[in-house]
């Protein structure tokens, strides 16, 4: 009967420590207001992994922030559905001439699809090749600075 007692004091005590922390941290939390305009501090860290020469300036990797789609319900296809046959695949896991097929399709796209791509890419499970990758973002990156962004 003591084991019991002591097991159901636990639990109610973890389960008030529980409560209070998502209180106190997690609901409020939500009301915050976001200032989209506000730009990241020049001391902030710059984002691990990330190669892009202003990683400096920003917590999250520009390079990342290419392939973060806004909308996530709908997968829009670039005449490149034969790239769906490489879903489940790693960024080395691809052959010489598989790396060929996502090129060919890469540079037929016109610059303003460029971003639209990434997103569907990635909307539909798949990951490029690593080189083919860096020519993606090298490709986007000139677009926005020939667009003036």
């Amino acid at each position: 009967m003591k084991p019991a007692i002591l097991l159901l004091t636990i639990l109610v005590v973890g389960g008030a420590i529980v409560w209070l922390i998502d209180r106190l941290f997690y609901q409020h939390k939500g009301e915050e207001t976001v200032d989209d305009t506000k730009q990241d501090a020049p001391d902030d860290p710059p984002a691990q992994g990330c190669v892009d020469e202003s990683c400096g300036l920003r917590t999250i990797c520009p390079s990342e922030q290419i392939l973060e789609g806004a909308c996530r319900s709908e997968i829009t296809y670039y005449d490149d559905e034969e790239l769906d046959a490489f879903a489940g695949r790693g960024a080395d896991g691809y052959s010489d001439e598989e790396q060929e097929q996502w090129r060919d399709v890469l540079y037929t796209l016109q610059p303003a699809d460029l971003l639209g791509w990434g997103q569907s890419i990635q909307h539909r499970g798949l990951v490029m090749p690593a080189a083919i990758r860096q020519e993606f973002l090298q490709l986007a990156a000139e677009h926005r600075d020939a667009i003036g962004q």
